[in-house]
């Protein structure tokens, strides 16, 4: 079969490789789009995974062959898994957190995934992707999850504000996340014309060109000087991270979703004097029902941020250097397969 190999930074091939074998607990699944994410361009970059994997953790796909032991699944099912396998035996999953888990597993990441023609998963990853939701929006179920997820972990309340820092998929889901719980303004800011344009077409109150003006004193006209109540941070770049401790409000809270490569610099002394909360959040796991819900409910319709859909042989040149390239006004790019 045909997968996308990740060999290393800068270096994935398109090529022939083994069909997988499934064992009695497991499921074969043929996948039908996958989502390229941050995740995947920062190891395309920085060489952090493995050599040797089959990427893509964003996936939707149909059940070919089920293991002897599968009672749930049956050939033709539509489903759309979970990233994170946890081990369910440490202290960690007792208490329910997986995404805490000591030994955890996750599909495109640590074990094989759905950038491939086909991918064998344990049943417990799955869930069942909707008839009324296509292959395309249930991509994004896993992204959705997370920021699903990092809104739970903090107190936010119908009536606050909010700023979104970086309106990649992310930061395009946590605007619309905070619209439905009731956000009385939400402002974005962007460094990319393409991506800031679309925030703006989801109804945002203000945007703001990170590129061309200052963010704290837009913020500061928007809010008579006091900052907003919460910050979610989706850049994972350590500049709109670390400033975000002067954007959010005194008591306010500051939500980091996007993961930085290199060292951030924390404002403590605002942080204590100012009685801030920094809440982080990584992943998304029992959110998945919630965020099926919410996509198959049309409150959040994701399908407006795809901007290419392309073929796994394309993957590299269509996919990852170009989300990569400096000039990139790519948001979403989907693989079909």
């Amino acid at each position: 079969m045909k997968a996308a190999v990740y060999e290393g930074a800068n270096d994935i091939q398109v090529k022939e490789v083994p069909e997988p074998q499934i064992g009695p607990a497991d499921v074969l699944v043929k996948p039908k789009y996958v989502g390229i994410c941050g995740t995947d361009l920062s190891a395309w970059e920085y060489g952090m995974y493995e050599g040797g994997l089959i990427m893509g953790h964003e996936f939707t796909g149909e059940v070919v062959d089920v293991g002897e032991n599968v009672s749930k699944w049956k050939k033709g099912d539509r489903v759309v898994p979970n990233s994170l396998i946890p081990c369910a035996k440490c202290s960690f999953c007792s208490r329910k957190k997986h995404s805490l888990c000591e030994d955890m597993q996750m599909v495109g990441i640590s074990i094989n995934g759905g950038l491939a023609e086909l991918v064998a998963l344990p049943e417990t990853v799955l869930h069942r992707l909707p008839d009324s939701l296509d292959y395309k929006t249930g991509v994004f179920v896993e992204p959705l999850s997370i920021v699903v997820r990092g809104f739970s972990r903090t107190s936010f309340a119908p009536g606050e504000n909010v700023l979104v820092l970086g309106t990649g998929p992310i930061g395009l889901l946590s605007i619309r996340l905070a619209r439905i719980k009731g956000a009385s303004a939400i402002y974005a800011s962007e460094i990319k014309r393409a991506r800031l344009e679309m925030a703006e077409r989801l109804g945002i109150d203000a945007g703001i060109n990170a590129k061309e003006e200052a963010v704290s004193l837009r913020v500061e006209s928007f809010t008579n000087g006091m900052g907003v109540d919460l910050v979610v941070e989706c850049t994972g770049a350590p500049g709109p991270t670390a400033e975000a401790f002067q954007l959010v409000k005194r008591g306010g809270t500051i939500l980091v979703l996007g993961i930085s490569e290199e060292p951030v610099e924390a404002d403590f002394m605002t942080g204590v004097l100012n009685e801030l909360n920094v809440q982080f959040s990584y992943l998304g796991f029992a959110e998945f029902p919630e965020a099926i819900a919410l996509l198959e409910s049309r409150r959040i319709d994701p399908t407006p941020f795809i901007t290419k859909v392309i073929p796994l042989d394309q993957v590299v040149e269509e996919g990852f250097e170009a989300l990569t390239h400096p000039d990139s006004n790519e948001v979403k790019v989907l693989v079909e397969i």
